[in-house]
């Protein structure tokens, strides 16, 4: 298989067809299109939590502004965060070997207007890592490694559920304009 990819990327055309063949396929970067809907957001609550930084990357790339509570179209309430690691199993010397880490986060959406237009939500992802004894280093990059794509996952969701509610803010708009 290898070999074959290898041979698909050994020529600049070869290169280019595959290129293409996968953009035809369908196949696209995942993206968010809020639609005009939200030009500003506002984080609030926690604004200084874990998560809030992630939170601002991910808005910032889908075209998203951030300003002032008073001035956002969407504003962000982070109610409460939770960071948990536990051992789930032991290696013959009673020490750990695996542990689990879980990332949860609680939130709401509100409108410009303060109106609530989600529940308090939470959002909870956990993972599994090895513990190598022999490369304590590398097992701590690990974890924080694996820290980082939780804090990722929960911000890429509490991102789509602000543009499922963009989406809902734009349709009475388009209803009156018809």
């Amino acid at each position: 298989m290898s070999r074959i990819i290898r041979q698909l990327l050994c020529s600049r055309y070869n290169f280019v067809w595959l290129c293409l063949l996968v953009s035809a396929c369908g196949f696209h970067l995942r993206s968010y299109n809020f639609e005009g809907a939200v030009a500003s957001y506002a984080i609030i609550g926690q604004s200084r939590s874990s998560i809030a930084e992630p939170l601002r990357l991910g808005l910032k790339q889908a075209g998203i502004n951030e300003s002032a509570r008073n001035e956002a179209v969407l504003l962000v309430d982070l109610l409460e965060q939770r960071r948990d690691r536990r051992s789930i199993s032991t290696a013959g010397n009673t020490r750990a070997a695996e542990y689990e880490i879980s990332f949860a986060v609680q939130y709401r959406l509100l409108g410009a207007d303060n109106v609530e237009l989600t529940a308090p939500t939470w959002i909870t992802r956990e993972r599994v890592y090895r513990i190598d004894r022999t490369n304590i280093v590398g097992s701590s990059e690990e974890q924080a490694i694996i820290e980082r794509e939780l804090l990722q996952d929960v911000a890429g969701q509490i991102i789509r559920a602000m543009d499922a509610v963009s989406r809902n803010l734009s349709k009475p708009n388009n209803a009156n304009e018809g």
